[in-house]
């Protein structure tokens, strides 16, 4: 055991003073000793619950023997910095985390790793320390909470913002919108839809890395509470057993996740998550890939903001085991997890799903995954976009551009009844360079639907939509802005051509107008010049690559 070097011993005595003065006994020395990371914080609903989840796990490492040692990085948290200079920073908080857990843990030498997490950012930065550190390592998700009611309907994240549009328009008075506000967490965990966080809550545990039915759990349940402590006893297992994530974390793990992911229409943002994770463990994901495995998925669950049930809808009706079975085939059962126990094995002692919220792959929600990869003249490296929000009228149609330079512009725009129907609103400058930090438009893509627009206008950018998103929104337009793409050279009144079923994203410019543009183009200003964000965009990969800090080679880093 690394940390056997680091405290036994002789030699080691002022490790161990130290440590003592924290309150540990030479006893707690001789055992394995465990990380425990976590992301609990007070002023998150989906940390809020984790110091307890964090406790249940120290519970289970003790009973199995082990001397659990905790220590917290932190979630720089999506929903509480929309449409703000606050959400450049999510974003590049992936990288961050992931740095912060090799530092600490090889730093103090420790054996083995439970991550606890809440998060879009955090998680894939968890299972991207799993990899780079190749310790046994289990990730525990934070979990949903069930969506609040208002007046009898459903609370969601996507409601409460749409709601601001629907109010400024002077359709929703101000003590309905202060109602939704104040009844959507009826307790702590992330909201019931299908949010960048809880997408990855579901794929993390169809990789391998979660126990099973632990990634759609409610948080802070008693269910959640015991699933902890098995996860602090198991590592303990997979230490004793040398299973790593280097045996887990296989190339057709990935794709069983990715998989799992569009089936249950999940977030945009897993997509560049994916191809950063995939790196880490030496493996190659890209738009090609999530563009075949699209069409090859059927979507069998319609979750909140494209359909009607929750995430915990889903924990209840089976939750990841059942989604694996439902998917049968498609998936690769003899990828071993974290259990012990195979994907094939799980998913064959799964329930069937009875309760409708599962749909069979003879009879799919939709016969395709609802992630498509559009290629065009305006996105020649590719665009991402979650269809299943998408009215039909709006899958193949021609808009005129109204170019905005960042996403405050629009939302002022839209909210000051500017736009018309038959808008492509563009937004540039927001990629993970031009940002910098490619910041999600929820805001503005929240200003459209609750504008009464979401069916006769769309959205285009260079930055990142949330999992909450919904509407026809396309981001990741590569390349960006600020890496000379063509949506850098859109003007206002340019058509816009949108052929989702063909997959295309178009500008109908002539070539030759292009270049006359591209000649006389004067690129913007940094918009931040000191501090992590500058490093950033120095630095950061196109969303193409994963949005990876540093720029990453198959050698390594560079």
């Amino acid at each position: 055991m690394r940390s056997k070097k680091q405290f036994t011993g002789p030699e080691r005595s002022l490790q161990r003073a130290w440590a003592k003065g924290a309150g540990l006994i030479d006893e707690e020395f001789e055992r394995p000793m465990i990380a425990v990371v976590n992301t609990y914080q007070d002023f998150s609903p989906e940390n809020f619950h984790l110091r307890h989840v964090g406790e249940a796990v120290k519970a289970g490492i003790r009973m199995a023997g082990g001397t659990p040692c905790e220590f917290n990085t932190f979630h720089v948290t999506d929903s509480e910095t929309f449409a703000s200079e606050g959400m450049r920073y999510v974003l590049p908080s992936r990288d961050v985390v992931t740095d912060m857990i090799e530092l600490m843990v090889q730093g103090h030498r420790l054996d083995a790793m439970v991550l606890i997490g809440s998060g879009d950012k955090v998680m894939p930065g968890m299972v991207m320390a799993a990899s780079r550190l190749d310790l046994p390592s289990i990730v525990v998700y934070g979990g949903p909470t069930r969506a609040g009611t208002y007046k009898g309907q459903k609370v969601f994240l996507e409601t409460v913002y749409d709601a601001v549009g629907e109010h400024l328009r002077g359709e929703m008075s101000a003590e309905d919108l202060k109602g939704l506000e104040d009844n959507h967490f009826p307790f702590s965990g992330a909201c019931d839809t299908a949010t960048s966080g809880n997408t990855s809550g579901i794929y993390v545990e169809a990789m391998g890395l979660s126990l099973p039915g632990s990634g759609t759990m409610e948080a802070g349940s008693n269910y959640q509470l015991r699933s902890a402590k098995y996860a602090g006893m198991r590592i303990m297992d997979l230490l004793k057993e040398d299973v790593r994530p280097s045996k887990i974390l296989t190339h057709d793990a990935m794709i069983n996740a990715m998989r799992a992911g569009l089936s249950v229409g999940g977030s945009t943002n897993m997509v560049l998550h994916f191809i950063a994770m995939a790196k880490e463990a030496g493996h190659d994901i890209s738009f090609e890939t999530w563009d075949e495995l699209s069409r090859q998925t059927p979507t069998l669950v319609k979750l909140a903001p494209s359909g009607p049930w929750g995430v915990t809808d889903l924990g209840t009706s089976g939750g990841v085991p059942t989604l694996m079975k439902a998917l049968g085939d498609l998936v690769n059962p003899d990828q071993i997890t974290v259990s012990g126990k195979t994907v094939g094995e799980i998913s064959e002692a799964a329930k069937t799903d009875m309760s409708g919220v599962i749909a069979p792959v003879s009879a799919p929600v939709d016969s395709e995954g609802s992630i498509y990869i559009l290629e065009g003249s305006l996105a020649p490296g590719g665009a991402v976009v979650k269809v299943s929000g998408v009215a039909p009228a709006m899958w193949d149609v021609t808009l005129t551009a109204r170019v905005f330079e960042d996403e405050e512009s629009a939302i002022d725009a839209i909210r000051a009844n500017e736009i018309t129907d038959g808008t492509c609103v563009l937004i540039r400058n927001e990629g993970t360079k031009g940002g910098p930090g490619m910041r999600e438009m929820l805001g503005a893509t929240s200003a459209l639907m609750g504008a009464g627009l979401g069916e006769t206008c769309a959205l285009v950018t260079d930055g990142r939509f949330s999992g909450a998103t919904h509407g026809p929104a396309i981001g990741y337009v590569t390349p960006e802005a600020a890496r000379g793409g063509p949506i850098a050279y859109v003007a206002d009144g340019d058509p816009i051509r949108i052929d989702l079923k063909a997959r295309v994203l178009d500008l109908d410019v002539s070539a030759e107008e292009l270049e006359r543009r591209k000649a006389a183009y004067t690129p913007p200003a940094p918009t931040v010049t000191r501090g992590y964000l500058k490093f950033y965009a120095e630095h950061v990969a196109p969303a193409s690559e994963g949005a990876v800090m540093p720029r990453w080679n198959h050698d390594g880093y560079s």
